[in-house]
């Protein structure tokens, strides 16, 4: 690794001890006038000593950047090892994997459709989105029982979600929550009126999410939803007027499942056409 770092020109330092915060790190890379401590990571350790360590190396103003070893990449990788150890590069999570002789290797890490994607962009199918709804409803899926009962209320059903509320593209990683379900959450509360974007990330933030280590779980957040309100504008479902986040038109709701399936079936083909 240390040959690694210096062929990208780093100047680097094996195990430096760090007085002012009790710590050290692998190695201590300095770029120019930016330092990076790097720990390469091999075994076990709790998202809380992530987030410990990360902070005291924040103090001294280092950035660090996590290395995934071999240990961690012989087994796939789950959700909740890789909140604790994502960073926000490019504006995507990304993970750093040592793969040896190739040097660190960055992935991105993606959910689409409550998939989880490592490296690669997938697209959701809406359709299959609104059967495994339609599913969850009739085993009374403890998930969406709260939204339910908010949607009757109002005399909607959660099969009749808004065509916007089925996320099409990746979003980053870390939500526990379906992306449909936090969408019609956000469609609601701009349907009752347009909204500063702190108080959507209120929202955001109070959802469920993976305990992240090494990354603030509001910068999580409010890189979620900012993709999210990108592709909503270039949908036309949103737009900012007066510094507030507002609908750009009226969305339609749907009365039952098999309405909503012949809208789905011809805005996916419309897609396909264009």
């Amino acid at each position: 690794m240390v040959d690694f770092f210096e062929s990208i020109g780093g100047r680097v330092v094996l195990e430096p001890w760090l007085p002012e915060i009790q710590q050290r790190p692998d190695l201590l890379v300095t770029f120019d006038n930016r330092q990076v401590a790097i720990e390469f990571q091999c075994a076990p350790i709790s998202v809380e000593r992530v987030q410990h360590r990360t902070a005291g190396f924040a103090k001294l103003g280092l950035d660090v950047v996590w290395v995934l070893g071999p240990t961690y990449q012989q087994r796939k990788l789950q959700q909740v090892t890789l909140a604790k150890f994502a960073r926000i590069r490019q504006d995507t999570l990304q993970v750093a994997l040592w793969r040896g002789k190739q040097g660190i290797q960055w992935r991105e890490w993606w959910t689409v459709d409550g998939r989880m994607y490592v490296g690669r962009e997938d697209y959701a199918d809406p359709i299959r989105q609104l059967v495994k709804i339609q599913q969850q409803l009739v085993r009374r899926d403890r998930r969406i029982r709260q939204l339910q009962k908010q949607l009757y209320q109002q005399e909607r059903t959660v099969t009749g979600i808004p065509v916007c509320c089925h996320i099409s593209k990746p979003l980053p990683g870390g939500l526990k929550t379906a992306h449909w379900m936090l969408a019609t959450q956000l469609i609601g509360l701009l349907e009752q009126e347009p909204c500063h974007a702190d108080r959507l990330l209120t929202m955001i933030e109070r959802a469920e999410w993976f305990a992240f280590g090494a990354t603030p779980a509001s910068a999580v957040a409010k890189l979620w939803l900012t993709q999210l309100l990108v592709l909503w504008q270039s949908m036309g479902v949103v737009q900012v007027t007066n510094d507030r986040w507002c609908l750009a038109a009226k969305v339609q709701w749907f009365a039952d499942f098999n309405q909503k399936c012949r809208e789905l079936r011809s805005h996916v083909h419309t897609l396909g056409s264009k």
